[in-house]
């Protein structure tokens, strides 16, 4: 007994000998204890420090332990000696350790730990702010904050593209926002200690500090150990054994829950109640002590309900059941549950959308919620902070936790999430990533006859290129699959936004989405919506197809008002954008319905109203489209009519669905080359804010789309003009052009409506078969001949014979008795006499 103690007294030794000097291997160690050389390095351990400024000797944490003081404009330049490494190709060092042990004498201002920059020509890397806080804005400040004339050692583990923590005392402080491959935080062979390039760098103590050119663990870190304080650990309201489920195919779904107990992670499951099939799982600390355990079910049916039960070593969940997604040959019926920004230290709103959403769908469709809603899908901004552990359970987790057991979901990330490392061991999109070089970043998956597409908006420096390139080939697939009907895309950022005009500026995703997402977008006629978030209100907008056989336009909807607060009118800059056509700054969700069988879609949004005017669930908006519905005619155009004050284009009513949009072109000459007026006029423009009893404002408001009208001081008078339109139906297909009516604006305007002068326009359509229209106008009572001749000048048919009064009219001419050709008709009105040609062709 006594030999196999002392063999392992002397294992442990052993061991602890070995792993001392693995986390010892510093490339840099200083200590201040020599007063004759204060910037001496520990020997063998780098190069001696230079000072820029000034320094001196202080006590430090204890006797025989001293420190050095170092103040504003004074700081340390650090010659490393490590090589670029990182992996990925990067050429700077983009993983190391870094340690400092340090004191303040008050919290009482901003100090800089460290800088990147060897010139010190930008802010500094790491700071202790006013309030006591760690970090700086682009890795989050740390939640505990630490208090004056007290020693701590801080220890900043780097791995960029990977990971960047901060540890204080040996523990966990925050997970930091994960930093791009030789950006602002990998290092040039000289690193700055305490420098900042605008005075955010007041005195503080520093007793040790250390470099090492690799990332050290949490385990590593916490065996530096530290000054004993207790940085206090997030709480434990985790939402233990409520499942989340994820990343849903045909065959298979993720299964997560949190649970502090590490051992056992499986799911028992199976197409009863009784259950019977036990797969099993991992788990991982996200954030001590959050632990999140994931099982995959694989080898599931398609579109099939499944039952099943987490199991941890907490104990069991609940008994859930959920349903697998339909496959490529399903016509059922599709739904799913749109949301973006829920976010909110607040999470009224949040939990009232999630519960009125379910109401409406178990209202809608029946209490087993799993066999009608198919997904969630979440344009991001789950969290306010992605960094912070506590905030992933209380403003998501816990608000969505009436659904998630049941409906899964699909995300992408927000600015508030960013690139967090939380974000990405919460979410599992292994199976759906389209290249292992994406790590998750986006993703697509395919329901029935749709396809579904995620995209990061976030991270466009690393992965922006990567992406667009796999976007358009998935678009391309999608362009060929005659099983696919639909394509959804979702990303956080938007393009424009009406409520929020600085939203557009503040970062590089809208500005990506417009340069390099939407020109391929508009490429390929499959692509029916684009749905996004950022602005926290609902804003739907139509883009124009550019696709060479188009099926229609899409549609852009903003649906940020998910429960973090809304952007209320006139709180932002506001801009009424033409592609925009219905904006409110309301709380809402929206529900998707599509029909593989009649290849259609329906979709509403559900109105919670805003802190002005509360709504019960209300439908304000809905649209929907028909890939098999026809374009609608091509319109008719007649004579404008002209008064004092505007022109007023005449133009026929729009045939099958109804009028959303004219497109409408007026120039000097029938090429409509340089266009007097060439724009498109829309059925309703929903910007501003609403009346005293909360009624939305319409700038288009009393619209007649078929009677458009100008100002009469746009066209030169007595001058010849052309003009001709096209209808957008509500489906968003166009017709083709209209026919070309001509017009001129006399010198001597009276204020009525008839016409000035005498007009014989071109037929439409022509040419025709067999039957086309002709338009002509007269300014007073005349009498009236229209004649058909044949390209003989012989006399086919006597379309007007007779006195008329002043006015437009229109004739119609069917030729189905007459053979293929050409045709001629003129038209006499007192001393006007004008021919034209038409074309029948059968």
């Amino acid at each position: 007994m006594k030999r196999l103690s002392l063999f392992c007294l002397l294992f442990i030794v052993l061991f602890s000998s070995v792993f001392y000097s693995q986390i010892s291997t510093r490339k840099g160690w200083w200590k201040f204890d020599d007063t004759s050389n204060l910037l001496k390095a520990e020997q063998n351990y780098g190069k001696d420090l230079e000072l820029k400024g000034t320094h001196q000797t202080v006590a430090g944490p204890a006797a025989g332990n001293d420190a050095v003081k170092i103040g504003v404009g004074s700081y340390y330049k650090m010659s490393h000696g490590m090589a670029p490494n990182g992996g990925g190709g990067g050429t700077f060092v983009n993983e190391y350790t870094l340690q400092i042990d340090f004191s303040v004498p008050a919290i009482d201002g901003w100090r800089c730990f460290f800088q990147t920059n060897p010139a010190n020509s930008t802010d500094g890397d790491c700071f202790i702010n006013a309030a006591g806080n760690i970090g700086t804005a682009a890795t989050g400040y740390s939640a505990y904050a630490v208090k004056a004339n007290e020693w701590y050692r801080l220890i900043v583990s780097v791995k960029n593209g990977v990971q960047f923590n901060t540890y204080l005392d040996g523990q966990l402080l925050r997970n930091g926002t994960i930093q791009s491959l030789d950006g602002r935080f990998s290092l040039d062979t000289l690193l700055l200690i305490f420098a900042d390039e605008d005075g955010e760098d007041k005195e503080i103590n520093c007793a040790e500090l250390a470099i090492w050119d690799h990332a050290l663990t949490a385990g590593e870190i916490a065996s530096l150990g530290g000054y004993g304080h207790k940085v206090l650990a997030p709480g434990t309201s985790q939402l233990i054994l409520v499942p989340f489920l994820n990343e849903p195919t045909t065959n298979s779904v993720y299964v997560s829950w949190h649970d502090t107990i590490s051992t056992i992670t499986q799911v028992e499951y199976g197409t009863t109640p009784t259950l019977g099939q036990t797969t099993d799982g991992t788990s991982e600390i996200i954030g001590v002590p959050y632990r999140w355990h994931s099982v995959k079910l694989s080898g599931l049916q398609p579109y099939t309900e499944y039952f099943y039960k987490a199991v941890s070593g907490s104990g069991s969940s609940e008994v859930y059941s959920f349903r697998t997604l339909p496959d490529s040959s399903s016509q059922g019926k599709i739904r799913f549950l749109l949301l973006s920004d829920t976010h909110s230290t607040d999470t009224t709103m949040a939990v009232k959308i999630i519960k009125e959403a379910k109401k409406k769908i178990q209202q809608l469709y029946g209490s087993d919620i799993q066999n009608h809603l198919n997904f969630v899908l979440h344009s991001g901004d789950l969290v306010v902070d992605g960094n912070n552990i506590i905030q992933w359970t209380d403003e998501f987790f816990a608000p969505i936790s009436p659904i998630s057991p049941s409906i899964p979901f699909m995300t992408v990330t927000g600015n508030h999430e960013a690139e967090s490392q939380n974000y990405y061991k919460y979410m599992h999109y292994d199976e759906v990533s389209p290249v292992p070089a994406a790590s998750e970043k986006f993703w697509s998956f395919r329901a029935a006859n749709t396809l579904f597409i995620g995209l990061n908006s976030n991270a466009i420096t690393t992965i922006g290129t990567l992406q667009k390139t796999l976007v358009e080939q998935m678009l391309m697939k999608a362009e060929a699959d005659t099983s696919i009907d639909f394509v959804f895309v979702i990303s956080h950022h938007m393009v424009v936004t009406e409520l929020w005009g600085e939203g557009i500026t503040f970062d590089g995703g809208p500005n990506y989405m417009k340069s390099q997402i939407y020109p391929l977008l508009k490429k390929y006629s499959k692509v029916v919506q684009h749905s996004y978030g950022h602005t926290h209100g609902f804003e739907r907008g139509t883009v124009e197809s550019e696709a060479v056989n188009p099926r229609g336009d899409f549609r852009m909807v903003c649906g940020g008002g998910g429960g973090g607060a809304t952007d209320r009118w006139g709180a932002f800059r506001n801009s009424d954008f033409p592609e925009i056509q219905i904006t409110y700054d309301d709380y809402f969700y929206q529900i998707i319905e599509i029909d593989p069988s009649k290849q259609t879609f329906e979709s509403s949004m559900y109105s919670l109203g805003n802190a002005s005017k509360s709504r019960d669930s209300e439908v304000r908006d809905h649209w929907y489209r028909k890939v098999n519905q026809p374009a609608p005619a091509n319109p008719v155009t007649f004579a404008p009519t002209v008064d004092t004050n505007k022109v007023t284009f005449n133009t026929s009513q729009i045939s099958g669905d109804s009028l959303m949009t004219v497109k409408i072109q007026v120039a000097d000459n029938e090429a409509f080359s340089s266009a007097k007026i060439d724009t498109m006029v829309h059925w309703t423009d929903i910007y501003g804010a609403p009346d005293a009893n909360f009624t939305p404002k319409d700038v288009n408001i009393g619209i007649d789309l078929t009677k458009l009208s100008f100002e009469a001081e746009r066209f030169g008078t007595g001058k010849q003009y052309y003009y001709r339109v096209k209808y957008r139906d509500h489906n968003l297909k166009w017709s083709g052009w209209s026919n070309v009516t001509t017009f001129n604006v006399p010198t001597d305007i009276k204020d009525n409506t008839m016409p000035r002068v005498y007009a014989l326009d071109q037929n439409f359509p022509n040419p025709f078969n067999p039957v086309t229209r002709i338009n002509y106008q007269i300014p007073k009572n005349s009498y009236v001949t229209l004649i058909v001749y044949d390209v003989l000048g012989k006399q086919i048919a006597s379309l007007v014979n007779e006195e008329q009064s002043a006015g437009t009219y229109q004739i119609t001419f069917d030729g189905s008795w007459l053979s293929s050709g050409i045709y001629f008709y003129k038209i006499q009105a007192g001393d006007f006499v004008a021919t034209k040609k038409l074309v029948l062709m059968k």
